[in-house]
């Protein structure tokens, strides 16, 4: 499939008002799809700030290339929204008012707190589903 045509198929698919799936051909002919936000979205909320800010941002990239078919190229497409909606979803979900599961944190911040044994809560019998 040539960049054109997969190019084609990606700008026929549209998702809720103000996203955008942006997709282009770098020079050696790698189609890049990209999803993107306007700031009349509810996405485009800052959701440190929780103040009404709104920015626009963009999600990352997915590479589409000459081998893949019509379905592999949409499929990567939604995948591509899936991924921006669960960003969303683990920036806003708050557990007693902090984001737990916050994909900015430090990786190395959460790999301290994973070798702490007192990190962990789960109940006794939590592999054998017997109550």
């Amino acid at each position: 499939m040539t960049p054109g045509e997969i190019i084609k198929i990606a700008q026929s698919i549209t998702y809720k008002p103000g996203w955008t799936i942006h997709v282009w051909a770098e020079a050696d002919g790698t189609v890049i799809a990209q999803i993107g936000v306007d700031e009349t979205t509810e996405a485009s909320l800052d959701a440190q700030k929780r103040d009404g800010t709104r920015t626009p941002w963009r999600g990352g990239t997915k590479y589409l290339n000459k081998h893949m078919c019509r379905q592999e190229i949409v499929g990567a497409i939604y995948g591509a929204i899936k991924d921006a909606e669960i960003h969303e979803l683990r920036e806003w979900f708050r557990y007693r008012g902090r984001a737990i599961d916050n994909p900015h944190i430090d990786p190395d911040v959460l790999w301290e707190i994973a070798g702490k044994a007192s990190s962990y809560n789960i109940r006794e019998n939590a592999m054998t589903m017997e109550e």
